[in-house]
């Protein structure tokens, strides 16, 4: 990849937007997050919705047959967003078959040879290229070459200048990463020489081979204090003969007794794995031995593939004679057997001013977790000190999730939050860690704690124009006449809310009760509790230091960048009185007044609605916090106790 195409300006958005489709394997998915650094970089923002993106990038691996029939399957898709978008460009990417190529050339604008060559500051970094190992399955050897190991000086030199550039997680890449070599330097040698590098990071790496894992790698990993105790470690299939016919080196009881010196040495280890379901031969007797195995292990995640062959490789030979739906059933039994793995959700709740966000931070750095936020302001790209966005140096090195993903001049609903915060949750817990939902919009969080399931109801622009011209005290008694259990639980200053509420029930003749549909995964809701007065002295403190620290200026610079005063009052609270304010509407000291009682009536609105939900546990401290959550996320490991 030479060139990055350069930003374009749009009416709707702050800047163009970028949306990375991957299909392939964990190497594919750390090039997808190295070329939306790179992007990102350039000016690029992170589309919601793929249909309100300037550039799709498909990154992909012709491995799997799978993800071949899945690009092809994007070209309709394309060709309608292209007629409504005549200027969306479309990148093909990935490790791809030379016969492939040339099919994808047609739909798709430029295809970037070199996308792992991106030119930007990142935490991923190869180790090495290629493989020797041969798989039958496998045509990586063919489309990245043999295994070529990198100078372990040179890899060195790419670590300190990306912790010199802030980055707090290093991944250690290869395709049979713990086979590197350089000179004397093996895999758990360059290992400690990055976790002795100063600084507060961590290490992840992948893809391991089980033969080439060693007593002095599962040492290494144990010692280093940096190495984050996960793993992904394959297994492809839990029968001997199969795994003869893959052309993998070990036998179900070498990689079972592997496993056991592994959590020996980290009993609270992470542990993940591929698997290939389907294989040419591969019996229903001889697929059962993988189930068993699976139930034995209680791998924390797994990777599960339906076999599809790969013209060059020697499994193309074999005749593919287990047929799909058997492949499918045979994935969704080893799913569930996974989704039985007890994941977990953190939540932390309550209204503003209350530290939730402190306390969140806390109990991430306390146990492994990283945090999405549920605020419904703080989606907003440059809504920073209104929303009390939490800053950098706040985040204590704590990934967050959510925060500055939309334009402030484009509408963000409940559903798109759904959608993308269940999708950070499930990412969180693939890399063994605990997700930390914290925020104070009580209907965000359900949407994700309840699975609720939104209206089908699509927007009315017209009803919207009428009802945009209402005050929000109007809005609402037109949603109590239409709708009064609704107008029970609404926000009656909200008018966004209050036109899509109105919009239902004018659709429909009523808003029908919430549908459910709560994710599996064990779940601890803490809430944190202040006293009224309590409340109030924080508020205002808080209100003052965010006018001290530019709250004002935060609102010019958004009218200026094309938001209309009415769309600023749209947001509510701080942006509505500054909003009224600027405008000359109201004086300096009124501002401050009108500004301190309504976010005090808000955090009362924000505990009317917490308190309904009797699952929370309520909180006055971080110790107390720390205990509940300590006691809710240890658990044994299933196997080798």
């Amino acid at each position: 990849m030479e060139k990055l195409p350069q930003r374009k300006k749009r009416r709707n958005t702050l800047g163009a937007s970028y949306q990375i489709i991957t299909y392939g394997c964990q190497m594919n998915k750390s090039d997808s997050q190295r070329i939306a650094a790179a992007l990102e970089k350039k000016g690029y923002l992170p589309a919601p919705q793929i249909n309100g993106a300037d550039l799709i990038v498909v990154n992909m691996c012709s491995v799997r047959q799978s993800a071949v029939d899945r690009v092809h399957g994007l070209w309709h898709k394309f060709s309608k967003l292209k007629a409504k978008n005549p200027g969306l460009k479309t990148v093909l990417t990935g490790c791809i078959l030379k016969k492939d190529k040339k099919r994808f050339r047609e739909f798709f604008d430029e295809i970037w040879e070199n996308a792992e060559k991106i030119s930007c500051p990142s935490k991923f970094i190869p180790v090495s290229k290629g493989c020797d190992n041969f798989c039958t399955y496998c045509v990586v050897p063919y489309t990245r070459g043999p295994l070529l190991c990198r100078p372990h000086q040179e890899i060195i030199k790419e670590v300190k200048g990306s912790l010199k550039n802030g980055i707090k997680e290093i991944w250690l890449l290869g395709q049979n990463v713990n086979r590197y070599h350089s000179g004397k330097i093996n895999f758990a040698k360059l290992l400690r020489m990055v976790n002795d590098l100063p600084g507060d990071f961590s290490i992840r790496f992948t893809s391991p081979h089980p033969a080439d894992f060693t007593d002095e790698l599962i040492e290494t990993m144990a010692k280093c204090k940096k190495v984050e105790k996960y793993l992904n470690l394959p297994i492809q299939s839990g029968d001997d003969q199969i795994l003869k016919k893959m052309n993998r080196p070990y036998t179900v009881k070498q990689y079972k007794e592997l496993v056991k010196k592994i959590r020996k040495k980290m009993p609270r280890i992470n542990l993940s794995t591929d698997v290939i379901v389907g294989f040419p031969g591969e019996s229903k007797k001889q697929f059962e031995n993988t189930a068993k195995l699976f139930k034995e292990i209680g791998f924390n995640l797994a990777y599960v593939a339906k076999y599809s062959a790969r013209p060059g490789t020697a499994a193309f030979l074999t005749k593919d004679d287990v047929p799909l739906k058997e492949k499918k059933r045979r994935e969704k039994i080893l799913q569930n057997i996974i989704s039985k793995k007890r994941r977990r959700l953190l939540v932390i709740a309550g209204p503003t001013a209350s530290g939730k966000s402190k306390m969140a931070v806390m109990l991430a750095k306390k146990f492994k977790g990283e945090i999405v936020s549920a605020d419904s302001r703080q989606v907003y790209c440059g809504m920073d000190i209104g929303t009390g966005k939490i800053t950098k140096k706040e985040m204590q090195n704590i990934s967050h999730h959510l925060l500055s993903v939309a334009s402030p001049k484009n509408r963000f609903t409940a559903v798109q939050y759904q959608k993308l915060a269940l999708k950070a949750i499930e990412k969180i817990q693939q890399k063994g860690k605990l997700p930390v939902l914290c925020g104070g919009t009580g209907f965000y969080i359900q949407t994700v704690i309840d699975g609720v399931v939104m209206p089908g109801v699509r927007p009315d622009w017209e009803l919207r124009k009428e009802l945009e011209k209402k005050p929000a005290k109007e809005l609402y008694q037109i949603l109590k006449k239409l709708a009064p259990e609704r107008a029970k639980t609404i926000e009656k200053k909200n008018p966004r809310r209050l036109i899509r509420a109105i919009e239902i029930a004018k659709k429909i003749g009523k808003i029908p009760p919430l549908q459910k549909n709560p994710p599996t995964c064990p779940l601890l809701l803490i809430g944190v509790k202040k006293t009224q007065k309590e409340l109030e002295k924080s508020i205002k403190i808080r209100l003052l230091k965010r006018l001290k620290k530019g709250m004002l200026a935060e609102v010019k610079r958004l009218k200026k960048s094309g938001l209309s005063w009415k769309r600023l009052e749209e947001f509510g609270l701080e942006y509505r009185w500054l909003a009224h304010h600027l405008q000359n509407k109201i004086s300096y000291q009124e501002m401050i007044q009108k500004l301190q009682k309504d976010i005090e009536h808000y955090a009362k609105r924000q505990m009317t609605w917490f308190k309904r939900d009797k699952r929370i546990h309520w909180v006055r401290s971080q110790k107390e916090a720390e205990k509940l959550a300590r006691d809710f996320v240890i658990q044994k490991s299933a196997l080798f106790e």
